[in-house]
């Protein structure tokens, strides 16, 4: 018997419940209700049990929910009182007493409410059910994933052509965001990062009223959110020739990629390919500057598992998405990051980013 990709998704949820002796679990996360669902509104809930998918929403949504929200183990039951509703169904005889709930999703006043009224039903942190199941995309996703990316790429063509000396950095940012839009995307995934002289040496230095010099390096991070997928890539430019300490800089954090996307491949650690990265450009001298993750998923978040950090227990598996960005922060000076997004494949790794690498003189 052939699944649908929602079906799918709803048995690896399934899959997990089973492990941690769940009865059924309360989805609040609202991208994690789209994974399950394919609803794009902004407001509902989910009861995930052994057999069922019971997706609750209020009249606003009624049509929108007609239309997306579809699957053979799926019911739609649009509701004034939500709370009311999911009580009905996990007191339900079919539903034993172990209830997993998102606790990032869900407000203590909120939660209280949900155990109010439900006798011995045990209510279970649960967090990492379906964030674990997202980890690893489907052709679908797999194929909205790329599509952000190909808009993102074209973003950073056009990003070397309005880095320039005297602009601003929020200017740039504005214009490259406005592209985005034109072109059809959904938005930016997150504030557009342009940060340049000194400012590139904040990881996170989103654009500001700065004005660009002549000589100096360019940090430019951008993502795209297209169709609710996001996708996310950096790049390094120079304004003008490098000097031989920003070329040495800029070489180490390349050759520090290279390093981590080569030891990507199924059943490897998080921690190890973090390892490969970190250990080149501790080797070359720059370790105290490099005090981030080397990556991280990307999907329905710009955020998401697996962590590629030196602490992650994750371990990759074919369908993951990550991104590889190691990068040097010198305070004072300026910084490197170079960041590409790369799917995990059933004999190593598939480069899906593709904008011009380099240190570019953009003079």
């Amino acid at each position: 018997m052939s699944f649908k990709p929602k079906e799918r998704r709803a048995a690896k949820a399934r899959v997990a419940m089973a492990k941690a002796k769940l009865d059924a679990l309360l989805v609040t996360d609202i991208k994690n209700i789209r994974y399950l669902t394919g609803f794009t509104g902004s407001s509902a809930y989910l009861v995930l049990t052994p057999s069922r998918v019971y997706f609750l929403t209020d009249s606003r949504y009624a049509a929108q929910s007609g239309a997306e929200v579809k699957g053979a183990d799926i019911e739609v039951r649009i509701c004034a009182k939500a709370v009311e509703e999911i009580h009905g169904i996990l007191t339900g005889p079919r539903v034993g007493d172990r209830i997993g709930f998102e606790p990032d999703n869900l407000t203590y006043e909120a939660y209280l409410r949900f155990k109010k009224g439900f006798g011995n039903k045990r209510f279970i942190p649960s967090g990492g059910i379906i964030k674990t199941a997202r980890a690893v995309k489907d052709a679908i996703e797999l194929t909205a994933i790329k599509d952000s990316v190909g808009a993102l790429d074209a973003g950073f063509e056009a990003a070397r052509g309005l880095i320039a000396p005297g602009r601003k950095e929020s200017d740039v940012a504005f214009e490259i965001e406005v592209g985005f839009k034109k072109a059809g995307a959904d938005g930016p995934a997150f504030d557009t990062i342009i940060a340049s002289g000194p400012r590139s040496a904040l990881p996170h230095g989103k654009a500001g009223q700065r004005k660009m010099r002549k000589g100096e390096l360019v940090v430019v991070d951008m993502g795209v959110l297209l169709n609710g997928y996001n996708s996310d890539e950096t790049r390094t430019y120079c304004l003008g020739r490098p000097t031989r300490r920003q070329r040495n800089i800029y070489d180490t954090v390349a050759a520090a990629q290279e390093a981590a996307i080569k030891a990507i491949r199924p059943g490897a650690t998080a921690k190890d390919v973090d390892a490969a990265a970190r250990a080149y450009i501790t080797d070359a001298g720059y370790g105290e500057y490099f005090g981030h993750g080397t990556g991280h998923g990307v999907g329905l978040d710009v955020h998401e598992r697996p962590v590629l950090s030196p602490h992650s227990k994750d371990i990759l598996t074919q369908g993951m998405v990550v991104t590889v960005e190691p990068g040097i922060y010198i305070p004072g000076w300026g910084g490197v990051r170079i960041e590409d997004m790369v799917l995990v494949t059933a004999d190593g790794f598939e480069a899906l980013t593709n904008a011009a690498k380099g240190l570019e003189d953009l003079r």
